[in-house]
């Protein structure tokens, strides 16, 4: 049931309008030019809601979702989400856009939802801001769509854009395993691109997944990494600046990261085996006496004790004058059943280890990434 469909979109919509409807002669456009002269983008959107949605001055944009919606590859038109250029005309292209298919006029393409989102640092002003920032911005994206409502609902356009642009949301498509459209100039249909199985290594992730969310945020270091798995080569960048070096996921690095975190709630094979202890049961012991000091511990810890491969927990210390990120990881002594965890609020933050029914180290590694996902 695919009823979600995620557009790239370029700007030679534009172009189209101002060099065959605002410079022509032909009389066809006579009775539309008065929509386009203002440039704006209700008006426009009015003006393209007259036309014939596969006439080409239309631009690839509209042309191809007409057909993508002639072809049946939608089954009902839910949700629109365009992803359009971080420029001045992508603004003007995506508000158009975003009036056209949600025009009540426009009802062969109208979209019971549309939303535009402008994809940060993809402009061709920069090329290593687009590669640093547009085309992860474009992962982020795609994938948050994909995660709010699954991958059987999502249909990708991948036919607007950058080259680049529409090469990587290809890609995204085959590894969330996402059929991708693409309609090729001149063209009176579009193709489809069905999900393909790449050679993403989940094992290789799940071992290294504290590591990927480190670099998701930027690891800054003060000496060069060393890198645990020459794997990590090819989906790693960094920079050296005042001293420090500065590592981040490249935008195939995160593509990779994202795809896992998404597949991951379907992987429950993976975890430990059930406790035999009774939720009621199941015990809070704390070594350090603070059981009422921390605001919302006692409840934040009861939820972990419901997850079925948690055992108890031992809390061994607190501070109330330092507060970090919530996390799980490791434990010092890297022990398999045992996880440690950090709950920080209101200030202050609690230490505690998690005593799991893990028996073997991919069983721990994948009850981190629960807790942290999911828990």
């Amino acid at each position: 049931m695919r009823d979600i469909l995620i557009s790239t979109a370029g700007t030679s919509l534009l172009g189209n309008i101002k060099n065959s409807i605002l410079n022509s002669s032909n009389d066809k456009y006579h009775h539309i030019k008065k929509y386009f002269v203002s440039n704006e983008s209700k008006s426009m959107a009015q003006g393209l809601c007259q036309l014939n949605d596969i006439d080409r001055i239309c631009g690839a944009e509209i042309n191809s979702v007409a057909f993508i919606l002639s072809q049946g590859l939608l089954n009902e038109r839910f949700y629109h989400f365009i992803l359009v250029s971080d420029t001045e005309h992508g603004e003007i292209v995506g508000n158009t856009l975003l009036n056209y298919y949600s025009e009540p006029f426009n009802k062969k393409s109208r979209f019971q939802n549309v939303k535009i989102h402008k994809v940060d640092g993809l402009n061709s002003d920069d090329a290593k801001r687009f590669k640093n920032d547009g085309l992860k911005n474009l992962v982020r994206l795609i994938v948050s769509v994909v995660r709010d409502y699954g991958a059987e609902r999502v249909l990708i356009n991948a036919t607007g854009g950058y080259k680049a642009q529409i090469s990587f949301a290809g890609m995204i498509g085959q590894a969330l395993g996402i059929p991708v459209c693409y309609m090729f100039e001149g063209f009176n249909e579009v193709i489809t691109l069905p999900p393909q199985p790449l050679s993403f290594d989940f094992e290789f992730w799940l071992q290294y997944y504290e590591i990927f969310c480190q670099l998701d945020n930027i690891m800054e270091l003060d000496t060069k990494w060393k890198m645990p798995d020459e794997r990590f080569d090819a989906l790693v960048d960094y920079i050296q600046s005042d001293g420090k070096y500065i590592y981040e996921l490249t935008p195939t690095g995160l593509l990779f990261h994202e795809t896992f975190r998404s597949r991951f709630k379907s992987k429950k094979e993976l975890l430990p085996s059930q406790s035999q202890i009774a939720v009621e049961e199941k015990k809070i012991v704390y070594e350090d006496k603070n059981s009422n000091k921390h605001k919302g511990l006692q409840k934040y810890l009861e939820k972990i004790l419901k997850i079925p491969f948690v055992n108890s927990i031992y809390i061994y210390y607190y501070n109330r004058d330092l507060e970090k990120q919530n996390i799980f990881r490791r434990t010092a002594q890297d022990s398999v059943s045992e996880i440690d965890g950090w709950y920080s609020n209101d200030g202050a933050i609690t230490k505690f280890t998690v005593k799991t029914t893990a028996k073997t180290i991919q069983e721990r590694d994948a009850a981190i990434v629960w807790l942290c996902e999911i828990g």
